[in-house]
């Protein structure tokens, strides 16, 4: 997710802070969506953003701790290079496997959980709406009204009754 304060610093063309927020949200966000959002808007604005890599080679899977992980996003800073974004990608899924691992699951758990609200609500709407419907046709059958009376009847009922309760179903 992209703030305010993000943008400003984008704006302002601040790099150090762009860096130091961009990295922090390597540790918040450990899918790294929230980075890929932000690095993309970044670029945008700031092309000059990735600068070529310092030429440190890094050690390998062996030494990857949690410290190592924080000690390469705080070198991201210093010098923020493709191959540094890669390496602590690396780290990030080696390291933290786990961690992210729940917050993809918590991640798909909550969407699953919307759109089955969302699913509820519709099939509520539905029912309500074609329940008014069905009974102005057989209230205008049984009066013996024209079809354009029992067709403007039910559509009116139908906008009145679907609307409040939409109205009703959203302030739960």
């Amino acid at each position: 997710m992209i703030t305010q304060p993000f943008k400003q610093a984008v704006a302002q063309k601040d790099l150090e802070r762009v860096k130091i927020m961009l990295s922090s949200s390597l540790f918040l966000d450990l899918t790294f969506k929230s980075f890929q959002e932000m690095l993309a808007y970044t670029l945008n604005q700031i092309p000059e953003l990735i600068e070529q890599h310092d030429g440190t080679e890094f050690p390998d899977r062996s030494v990857w701790t949690k410290t190592y992980a924080s000690e390469v996003r705080e070198d991201l800073i210093d010098n923020f290079s493709a191959e540094r974004i890669e390496h602590i990608k690396n780290v990030h899924e080696h390291v933290y496997a786990q961690e992210l691992q729940e917050q993809l699951n918590s991640s798909t758990a909550a969407t699953k959980d919307v759109k089955h609200e969302v699913s509820s609500v519709n099939i509520t709407l539905l029912i309500v709406t074609l329940g008014v419907a069905v009974a102005s046709i057989l209230v205008g059958v049984l009066m013996d009204l024209s079809i354009v009376t029992i067709a403007t009847t039910t559509v009116i009922s139908t906008l009145l009754v679907g609307g409040i309760t939409y109205y009703v179903v959203q302030k739960q």
